[in-house]
C-alpha cells in the first residue's frame, strides 16, 4: 500500500513539471536574409522580460522555430524581423517599426502594440503556433 502512494505522489509530481514543444511558424517575410527574433511573454512581463527567446537566420519565406520546455500556460509571442541583421528593431517617425514584426493571434496594436490578452495563447501540451510578419500601417 505505501509502494503505491508512493508511485502516486511520484507520478503527479512528474505531470506538475510536464514541459511542452512550442513551434512557431512565420511567415511574410520579403527577404529571405537578417534574422527571425522571438520573445514570448507571460502575462506579468509582457512586452518587457520574455520568459522564452530565440533567434534564427533567415533563409526561406517561412520559417519554425521551436522551443522545448515550455511550462504550461498562457503565453504571447511577439516576433520581428531584423532584415538588415543589426541586431535591433529599427524605427522610423514616432518610434513605429520600418522592420515587419508580429504577433501570436495576428493581434494589431492600436498607436502601440497589442494587449496581451489579444495575444494569448495556452500552452498545455506541444502546441503550433502561426504568425504573418507584416509592415506596420498607419490607422485611417
Amino acid at each position: 500500500m505505501k509502494q503505491t502512494i508512493f508511485l502516486l505522489m511520484l507520478l503527479a509530481a512528474s505531470t506538475l513539471n510536464a514541459q511542452s514543444k512550442l513551434t512557431i511558424v512565420t511567415d511574410g517575410m520579403e527577404q529571405t536574409a537578417g534574422t527571425l527574433y522571438v520573445a514570448v511573454y507571460n502575462a506579468e512581463n509582457f512586452m518587457k522580460k520574455p520568459v522564452y527567446s530565440a533567434m534564427q537566420k533567415v533563409d526561406k519565406e517561412e520559417i519554425s522555430i521551436m522551443l522545448d520546455k515550455v511550462a504550461p500556460g498562457e503565453y504571447a509571442v511577439s516576433i520581428f524581423h531584423d532584415e538588415n541583421d543589426n541586431g535591433k528593431l529599427d524605427t522610423g517617425v514616432y518610434g513605429i517599426p520600418v522592420e515587419k514584426t508580429g504577433n501570436s493571434n495576428n493581434a494589431k496594436g492600436t498607436y502601440g502594440p497589442p494587449a496581451f490578452d489579444d495575444c494569448k495563447f495556452t500552452v498545455a501540451e506541444d502546441t503550433v503556433i502561426y504568425i504573418t510578419l507584416t509592415s506596420y500601417k498607419m490607422p485611417q
